[in-house]
């Protein structure tokens, strides 16, 4: 559908979406999941794998097919205003930006945008959600037992659903069942933050610890593909990387 939609000679484009090699890593990651692949399987690499082997074949083509001109330079920051100023048929990307859509400051769409849930895959509908910038305890801190209860607090039912009416996604059920907190949010976007949180996959990248580094190598099959390049080499090559580098990885982990 998005390829029939195009119209490049129009500067209208089907699909605009990440592709950066970096930046791209997590928003590919629902096409990972819903292929029926991951990132990491047994704690080994598993990028090489068939499923994710067919999930960058697809997200490659997509945006060659449908994309615009220079997708392989774009993140969130480059994307998002091509699809907000009506230039683009589809864009998947983090639901916490959907504010940008509506407004009518910087928005041609307001009157005209929908959101629906993710698409299934091979493997079904299984999204990338909830990944947070966590609240943490510094393991040296004298005001551990403080530092705790500000994050109960913060994190508390009552809280979430007071942050969640003034239009931020929260990340608790309960919030999501409550019609005060709804109210914020157009109605089909509430019920596909609804839907994806119940279908979606905790985590949008590589669960490591040197991740800027693990999705520069994870991410450089996307760009060949939406390059219009064959993957399937840079996908053995890129595995390889990937699984000397889950062993280093380790190595820091157990220091």
């Amino acid at each position: 559908t998005a390829r029939e939609l195009t119209r490049k000679d129009d500067n209208f484009f089907g699909y605009v979406g990440r592709g950066q090699r970096n930046g791209a890593v997590s928003q590919w990651s629902s096409f990972l999941y819903s292929h029926g692949g991951d990132f990491l399987k047994g704690g080994r690499s598993a990028i090489g794998s068939p499923q994710a082997l067919a999930a960058y074949r697809y997200y490659g083509k997509l945006l060659h097919d449908a994309g615009p001109p220079g997708a392989t330079n774009m993140s969130l920051e480059q994307a998002m205003p091509i699809f907000a100023q009506g230039k683009a048929a589809f864009y998947i990307d983090a639901d916490a930006i959907y504010s940008s859509f509506l407004d009518p400051k910087v928005s041609t769409v307001r009157d005209k945008v929908g959101f629906a849930p993710f698409p299934a895959g091979p493997a079904g509908a299984r999204p990338h959600n909830i990944p947070s910038w966590s609240l943490g305890i510094n393991a040296f801190s004298r005001l551990q037992d403080d530092a705790w209860e500000f994050i109960l607090w913060a994190a508390s039912k009552e809280m979430v659903a007071e942050v969640q009416k003034g239009g931020i996604p929260g990340a608790r059920t309960s919030a999501w069942q409550d019609a005060r907190t709804l109210a914020a949010f157009p109605d089909d976007l509430a019920e596909a933050m609804r839907v994806n949180a119940e279908r979606g996959i905790g985590y949008d990248r590589p669960r490591v610890l040197q991740v800027s580094r693990a999705r520069d190598i994870v991410g450089r099959p996307l760009v060949a593909g939406i390059l219009g390049r064959s993957v399937d080499s840079v996908v053995r090559d890129a595995d390889a990387e990937f699984a000397d580098f889950l062993v280093r990885d380790n190595r820091h982990k157990e220091a």
